[in-house]
């Protein structure tokens, strides 16, 4: 039996640059990843299809309906080359440290700020949505976070409680080595809030490993192993015992830091999730332009408003 084959193919600076040359080699590439066997009219699915390469739509021949390859998804009307989208694309997957709005506004030309802006958190919603998708599980570092504005000016614009809480969560791996991040938003630090993300992110029967807060002791009767160390009582043994969740949220604060010199409230979410994304898909850099185009195609398209609602 032939494997199935994957959506996405390993691609390499020089690779991508070969291979998406203009404008057409691209729409060429997203066509046949939305439709790997070929378009087909969702009303009349027996007919006959014409391909208008001057609009880069499929027309019907018996209802007449268009359909361009970016309808519907996180490229809808967008005004932007997609060889553009693409170069976003693959910068935002592949950077280990992230890059930030004005440097992608810079290195493709993009005229106005708010152009690349709205682009880059459209890319973070894919990834956002495919980072729900997975749960962590076996032997799970817990701990709880916040993440507040790093840079000086803003520092001295917005106060303490404008601080965002976050849990984190770091799967480690057969050596011990951290595997899979995950980031979930708290209101509070409470097991009325605590525990419904831990369920959410984390596959029951695995062992947590935690501080001493009382709220992760509630998790056990919810089928969790428990192993916890307070700090107060054993600040050494307990920074050995979360070791991988104190690096990685010291990276994390560092690259919202150089970076992207902070982040507002709002938008934290989905910064601690292109973090998380490109972390958990380290093993694979070769194929993380075509893992995030495909996410790109699979999100539903999004406005403007409804990203700063």
């Amino acid at each position: 039996m032939d494997a199935v084959r994957k959506p996405y193919e390993e691609l390499s600076l020089l690779d991508f640059q070969n291979r998406f040359p203009t404008e057409e080699s691209c729409w060429k590439h997203l066509v046949q990843m939305r439709w790997p066997k070929g378009y087909h009219c969702p009303d009349c699915p027996k007919a006959k299809i014409h391909f208008k390469p001057s609009t880069h739509t499929f027309q019907c021949y018996e209802c007449d309906r268009q359909t361009s390859a970016t309808a519907g998804t996180l490229f809808h009307k967008s005004h932007l080359p997609l060889r553009k989208w693409f170069w976003a694309i693959f910068l935002m997957a592949t950077s280990s440290k992230g890059i930030s709005m004005r440097n992608l506004q810079k290195h493709l030309g993009i005229k106005t700020y708010r152009a690349v802006w709205l682009m880059g958190h459209k890319i973070r919603r894919a990834m956002v949505q495919r980072e729900g998708l997975y749960k962590l599980k076996g032997t799970v570092q817990a701990d709880e976070i916040k993440v507040g504005t790093q840079s000086l000016e803003n520092r001295r614009k917005l106060r303490q409680e404008k601080h965002s809480r976050f849990l984190i969560a770091v799967q480690e791996g057969l050596k011990g080595n951290p595997r899979f991040v995950s980031f979930e938003e708290l209101e509070s630090y409470f097991k009325e809030d605590l525990l419904p993300k831990i369920e959410k992110r984390i596959v029951k029967g695995s062992k947590l490993k935690t501080d001493g807060n009382a709220s992760y002791a509630a998790a056990e009767p919810l089928g969790y192993k428990i192993d916890q160390v307070a700090f107060d009582r054993d600040p050494e043994k307990a920074k050995d015992h979360l070791k991988w969740a104190y690096w990685l949220t010291s990276n994390l604060k560092r690259g919202l830091v150089s970076t992207y010199h902070g982040c507002f409230p709002k938008y934290r979410k989905a910064y601690l999730a292109e973090f998380a994304y490109r972390f958990n898909r380290r093993y694979w850099p070769h194929q993380a332009f075509d893992r995030l185009l495909f996410a790109c195609v699979n999100e539903p398209k999004i406005t403007l408003r409804q990203i700063k609602a």
